[in-house]
């Protein structure tokens, strides 16, 4: 008897081609999908609305299409099994940290400025990624993309994470979250690449602005709760730091009425850096998902297993 396999992703005709014999499958929308096919479903891959969760007696595997898994912690059967897209997104948002890093170092940002305003004036200092310093708050699938980028032009990457013991190759040095204010003096770059779990929720706070390094440049990446806007906003006007990017808010969509929204020094995109937008990244979805169906068959391990406990 095969195995029923709910697709709620955008799959096209060859990447249904890949899907393991043992399977049926129904390839819905999640809008369209409905009670019947949650029922019926041992294995659904893609994003399936919280509402159907009660009902969905029979799944014994969610394979998500996001690296964020948080929404869904607690709300599963025990008997099923929850896989992130871990992976899915680094060549993404590195690229994107990359671009938004070098506007900021090279004051682009004020040129974009300057052009509106038809003013011809010269913005220093400039800075590089070569010879700098960069922080990673997060050595994960993007944290590790991003720093062995970096490191390829010449930065200098330091991690911090929870195992810091354990070798990473794209990284210079490693260290535990303790350590952050030590090292905060010394990084021209603050990256945030973390998930969302109740331990990470505010874990830059607010007494480490004033340890950052003068015109040090701080991104968020992971998630919106990794800091407060507020303590940022007000922080940027405290510190000399050079200024921030966020692809990510504790509050989506930002709210319009927000102060953040004005200030120059500060880079804002609505949780773009990681999507399907770019091919390849729905590319290595696809991979993983054919991975873990294959995995699920055979009874082997799966690939970007959450631990319910730990969150991530």
């Amino acid at each position: 008897m095969k195995k029923h396999l709910l697709l709620l992703s955008a799959l096209k005709p060859h990447h249904l081609n890949r899907i393991p014999a043992c399977y049926e499958y129904r390839l819905k929308t999640p809008d369209s999908v409905n009670e019947e096919d949650i029922r019926w479903a041992e294995v659904i891959a893609g994003k399936v609305p919280l509402t159907y969760l009660p009902i969905a007696e029979n799944l014994r595997l969610l394979q998500l299409e996001t690296a964020g898994n948080e929404q869904y912690l607690n709300k599963l059967p025990s008997s099923c099994s929850l896989c992130n897209a871990s992976g899915s997104f680094g060549l993404a948002i590195s690229e994107y940290l990359i671009c938004t890093i070098l506007m900021l170092m090279r004051n682009i940002h004020l040129y974009q400025q300057h052009q509106k305003k038809h003013l011809w004036q010269v913005e220093e200092p400039i800075s590089s990624i070569y010879g700098s310093k960069i922080l990673v708050v997060g050595t994960g699938d993007l944290g590790k993309e991003f720093a062995g980028k970096v490191k390829m032009m010449g930065a200098h990457t330091i991690g911090i994470n929870r195992h810091p013991k354990l070798p990473l190759t794209a990284f210079d040095e490693l260290y535990g979250i303790e350590e952050i204010e030590t090292l905060l003096p010394h990084a021209d770059v603050v990256v945030l690449a973390l998930p969302s779990t109740a331990k990470t929720r505010h874990i830059f706070q607010k007494q480490y602005y004033a340890r950052m390094k003068e015109n040090a440049i701080l991104v968020n990446v992971g998630r919106g709760d990794a800091l407060s806007l507020d303590e940022l906003l007000e922080a940027l006007h405290t510190y000399p730091i050079k200024g921030a990017v966020l692809d990510v808010m504790e509050q989506e969509p930002l709210p319009q009425q927000h102060p953040i929204w004005k200030e120059t020094n500060v880079i804002l995109t609505p949780h773009i850096s990681g999507t399907f937008q770019l091919p390849e990244s729905f590319e290595r979805y696809v991979n993983i998902l054919i991975q873990n169906l294959e995995a699920y068959a055979q009874g082997k391990a799966l690939c970007n297993l959450v631990n319910i406990k730990e969150g991530y």
